[in-house]
């Protein structure tokens, strides 16, 4: 299978010392959460890639089966599932036979966290890097890079990125970043019976998915697209858009449903905020027309606003505290009794482990957990067990 952002290629893949083949059909192409839908080619599906074109290979997971190899082609990448990890292993093997390196995360640790410390790699640069190295990908909406929230201040006339408040506090799941609803979360998890198949979790929602990410990037094709198709072909009901900032930021900090970090789009594409391919996106129930993404007083268009939330992210405040919140995500606190005190458990089809699809005979069964985990979100792979350096 070529998996993609627009959805699954199932085809023939096959290697020689020249080069990689992938004889596909577009009539095998399922949507962007397993739901069925097509990704809207018409015709077969071909495409070749010299050997000398391929830079490197990273494994990876998907639906959370070590099933799958990204390789690296320029500044591209070709995410292929083989169904099975014999089988991923043999892609592998062949792939190195034929000259490409595999890069992984015990080799570049050591290397990327110095260059961090050093301040060579920016805060973007850095997060691209344990983003990638930990499976996620621009080619799987399940597993997109997903990036935080770093500021907290979206009602002010102008942003002081000198003042601490205007910042979130990245020492905690966006779960808990409120005392009220933290207050619900931990009720809400002390109430709940602890089942040998259904483990407690704080949150049922995730911090990405790819309706997080569809929700994000709704006015930027492609992504446009798979949104309508996603809605039976149709958009969402308008007071469901992402249409301002400061609602955005609010519901993530007081509903019990909405726990969405951020995509990296936030920090250098101005494009996904505005409505310049002019769709209609509906009228909410306070009569006011969807269109470009409302922003904050303090920036002063879209551009600005990029410009702004960049500088945020690469302030000496979030320098100094990025690492709290890369133990959430990737690092100590993501899972066990760490995770538990942090208030940041996720619902247990999210981590790797929780359950085989490889070993479901079931096909029905395989089917309607595949879609648990695509619609659930996926849990990057933890690269880090104990506490990050600062």
């Amino acid at each position: 299978e070529l998996v993609w952002r627009g959805g699954i290629r199932q085809g023939v893949l096959r290697l020689s010392k020249r080069s990689l083949h992938f004889d596909g059909s577009a009539a095998a192409a399922a949507g962007p959460e397993q739901a069925g839908a097509r990704d809207g080619a018409e015709g077969s599906y071909t495409k070749t890639w010299l050997c000398a074109e391929l830079k490197h290979m990273q494994r990876r997971r998907y639906l959370l089966m070590h099933t799958a190899v990204e390789v690296f082609v320029d500044a591209s990448a070709v995410f292929l599932n083989v169904l099975s990890k014999r089988k991923r292993e043999a892609l592998r093997r062949a792939l190195r036979r034929a000259g490409v390196p595999e890069r992984s995360w015990r080799a570049a640790r050591a290397a990327l966290l110095d260059a961090w410390q050093r301040r060579e790699l920016s805060n973007f640069e850095y997060l691209m890097e344990l983003n990638t190295l930990s499976g996620r990908t621009f080619n799987d909406l399940n597993q997109y890079p997903v990036f935080p929230w770093v500021l907290a201040d979206y009602t002010s006339p102008s942003l002081n990125l000198a003042d601490p408040a205007s910042y979130r506090d990245l020492s905690k799941p966006v779960g808990a970043l409120t005392d009220d609803r933290l207050a619900q979360v931990i009720e809400r998890y002390e109430q709940m019976e602890a089942e040998a198949d259904m483990p407690r979790f704080h949150y049922g929602s995730h911090y990405s998915s790819a309706g997080a990410v569809l929700f994000w990037l709704l006015r930027l094709e492609p992504y446009t697209s798979y949104s309508i198709e996603l809605q039976s072909g149709r958009f969402d009901h308008a007071d469901r858009l992402f249409a301002s900032l400061e609602e955005a930021w609010h519901s993530c900090t007081t509903s019990l449903a909405d726990v969405k970090e951020l995509v990296p789009e936030f920090f250098y594409l101005p494009d996904f905020l505005r409505n310049d391919g002019g769709f209609e996106l509906g009228v909410r129930q306070d009569h006011k027309r969807v269109g470009d993404v409302v922003l904050p007083m303090w920036a002063r268009s879209a551009d600005d606003f990029i410009a702004q939330h960049r500088r945020a992210l690469e302030s000496e405040h979030v320098s100094s505290h990025l690492h709290l919140w890369v133990d959430l995500i990737f690092g100590a606190k993501q899972q066990g009794q760490a995770a538990q005190e942090a208030h940041n458990v996720f619902f247990y089809l999210t981590y790797e482990g929780a359950v085989d699809l490889e070993s479901v005979a079931d096909p029905a069964e395989r089917e309607a957990l595949s879609t648990q985990i695509a619609c659930f979100g996926q849990t990057p792979m933890q690269l880090f067990a104990a506490p990050h350096p600062p």
